[in-house]
């Protein structure tokens, strides 16, 4: 069964989804098969890859809702090649109250993703949703691994206690659930703030791996109305270079737990 990375932060505009949408089409390049999966109401992952939100038949929130929903139907290719999609769609906010008296309702996107058609691929990258809520909760119970990228600015530091207390409950019901490391994001090289924060990440967790850093660039946003990775948009860019780092080092990641497991 593939590998199930989500890039997950409770905070938002950690730039959660452009890293979602680049490290997996890097994955790509890399001869991985990737399917993405948007898990935010918001859809902004599935409106970055092409897709009409709103002339959707099915999505990830019928999946959800109705265990019984063929994951083939929901599965479609995106706009970057080699990268299949589970799109989302804003009829996914009514999903945690929908889920409220469901039995064993963290565990349904974990039983959506239990599904033998799925291992036609190499990894999934999941882009989480920007809060802690009964969403995020199947995330994380469903996820090998995390990603959590961060804007290197006070605020994003402050909010990391609750991100980690939740992840250390999650781990009684999610054992093999590890932390991939942390990925700077909007990094502004000259900043000396920046460099300060990134040093304050290393200082105050040292046991969690920084991967390389994805500087800050108006190209990624480009990238996204051109409805196309920065990979594909700008293929010499330093952006695709950071990006083609952190895909790299994330799979050092992922084959160094499997070595030890």
């Amino acid at each position: 069964m593939p590998t199930i990375v989500a890039f997950f932060n409770q905070k938002g505009g950690t730039a959660k989804t452009t890293s979602t949408l680049n490290v997996g089409a890097a994955l790509v390049e890399r001869g991985r098969r990737v399917l993405a999966l948007d898990l935010d109401p918001q859809a902004s992952l599935t409106m970055a890859l092409g897709v009409d939100v709103l002339g959707l038949e099915w999505s990830i929130y019928d999946l959800l809702s109705d265990p019984d929903i063929p994951l083939s139907r929901v599965i479609q290719p995106s706009t970057v090649p080699g990268m299949d999609l589970i799109p989302s769609h804003p009829d996914l906010a009514a999903a945690e109250l929908e889920l409220l008296n469901e039995l064993e309702r963290e565990r349904r996107l974990q039983n959506v993703l239990d599904d033998a058609a799925l291992s036609a691929y190499d990894l999934i990258v999941i882009d989480s949703p920007p809060s802690l809520n009964i969403l995020s909760i199947n995330v994380l119970i469903s996820a090998d691994t995390l990603v959590i990228p961060i804007e290197p600015h006070p605020l994003s530091l402050m909010v990391l206690r609750r991100l980690f207390e939740t992840v250390d409950r999650i781990n009684r019901l999610n054992p093999r659930l590890s932390i991939a490391g942390f990925l700077p994001t909007k990094v502004h090289h000259s900043s000396r703030l920046a460099s300060d924060m990134i040093d304050m990440l290393r200082e105050q967790f040292p046991h969690i791996r920084l991967l390389p850093s994805i500087p800050l660039s108006v190209k990624s946003a480009e990238s996204i109305v051109d409805h196309t990775s920065i990979l594909q948009y700008m293929p010499n860019s330093p952006l695709s270079h950071a990006y083609r780092s952190a895909a790299a080092a994330l799979e050092e990641q992922i084959a160094g737990k499997a070595d030890h497991e």
